[in-house]
């Protein structure tokens, strides 16, 4: 069953620390989160429908990668999900195009999860409530807790939360344990791009330019 009232981190201290917690920065989720947008950004109007998803999923899994691989996280492909697993702190990292990130409203995948995705926090989720916060135990020989960089993008805003899902039954996330809101910034797209709905049937998702608030 789906918890109600996640926890919402979004205070900038606090952020910073929930991210530290999980390995991660400030500076990484939002390089995450632009590199995404950018590739979303360079689909042209003669493309399939699918391509602005698509290339934003694609850039947006490349980019978690250069930032973590690098720092001892290993790439896994288990169920044919994309995932970045750091084995220390028990965390495994997913990229996840959704309908609309830092909201009151529950993200939801843009593309209905499949079996894998459901196997893989099931499996990952069941043991988090027998863990302690991740930076006190050595995790090493548990299955990996998902958490998803959840990343929305529309004409005019880039948003980004790094969040952990419940388990679910159907194709598209119940709810959240915890909700980390990271990034929120303006948008000033580029010409000659056209503009395209996220909730698109496809994985799914055009250069920007990123204006801060």
């Amino acid at each position: 069953m789906a918890q109600l009232n996640p926890v919402v981190v979004s205070k900038d201290f606090q952020v910073r620390q929930e991210l530290r917690a999980l390995g991660l920065t400030l500076e990484i989720i939002t390089s995450i989160a632009r590199m995404s947008a950018a590739g979303k950004f360079e689909a042209l109007e003669i493309d399939p429908s699918s391509t602005p998803g698509t290339l934003a999923y694609i850039k947006g899994v490349r980019a978690i990668r250069l930032a973590l691989l690098p720092l001892g996280w290993r790439l896994s492909r288990i169920g044919n999900v994309e995932a970045t697993v750091n084995d220390k702190l028990g965390i495994q990292i997913c990229f996840q195009n959704v309908d609309a990130a830092c909201t009151d409203q529950h993200p939801q995948a843009i593309s209905g999860k499949g079996a894998g995705s459901r196997k893989l926090i099931q499996n990952g989720q069941i043991e988090l409530f027998d863990r302690s916060a991740p930076e006190s135990v050595d995790a090493i020989g548990s299955v990996p807790t998902v958490w998803l960089v959840c990343v929305s993008t529309d004409s005019k805003k880039l948003r980004a939360e790094v969040s952990c899902p419940e388990v679910f039954e159907g194709n598209q996330f119940e709810g959240f344990s915890k909700r980390i809101f990271v990034v929120d910034e303006d948008l000033d797209p580029m010409p000659g791009n056209v503009d395209q709905p996220d909730n698109i049937s496809s994985p799914v998702e055009h250069e920007v330019r990123v204006a801060k608030k």
